[in-house]
C-alpha cells in the first residue's frame, strides 16, 4: 500500500523567514517565554507553600477542628472570604493558593496533616 501526500493546488513551500512569522517570533521571544514560566513557577510555588502553612497553622487551633469534615471546611472557607475581603492582594493570594492547595489536593492533604 503506497500513502500519498495530496496538498492544495495552491500550496507553496515557506521559506525559513517566512516559518518565523508563523511560529510566533525569534529567540527573543522565547527567552521571554522561558522567564515567565520559570517566573510563573516559582509564584505558583510559593502560593502552594504559603497555602500549606496556613491551613496547618488554621488547623492548629482546636476549636476550628471541631465538627465533621463539612462543618470544617465551611468553617474555613468563611475565614478565607474574610480574609479576601480585607485587600486585593489577599484576595489574590488567597485565590492561587487555594487554587493550589485544591487542585493539588492528594499532596496536600499529606502536608496538612503530617
Amino acid at each position: 500500500m503506497k500513502n500519498e501526500l495530496r496538498l492544495p493546488a495552491e500550496y507553496a513551500v515557506m521559506t525559513e523567514d517566512e516559518m518565523t512569522y508563523t511560529e510566533g517570533g525569534s529567540a527573543a521571544f522565547d527567552t521571554f517565554k522561558v522567564a515567565a514560566t520559570v517566573v510563573g513557577s516559582v509564584v505558583l510555588g510559593a502560593s502552594y507553600i504559603w497555602g500549606i502553612s496556613a491551613a496547618r497553622n488554621w488547623l492548629s487551633n482546636k476549636s476550628n477542628r471541631k465538627g465533621n469534615v463539612l462543618t470544617v471546611l465551611g468553617r474555613a472557607m468563611d475565614d478565607i472570604g474574610e480574609d479576601m475581603t480585607k485587600s486585593p492582594s489577599n484576595f489574590l493570594r488567597d485565590s492561587v493558593s487555594t487554587a493550589m492547595v485544591v487542585g493539588l489536593a492528594p499532596i496536600s492533604l499529606i502536608l496538612v496533616l503530617v
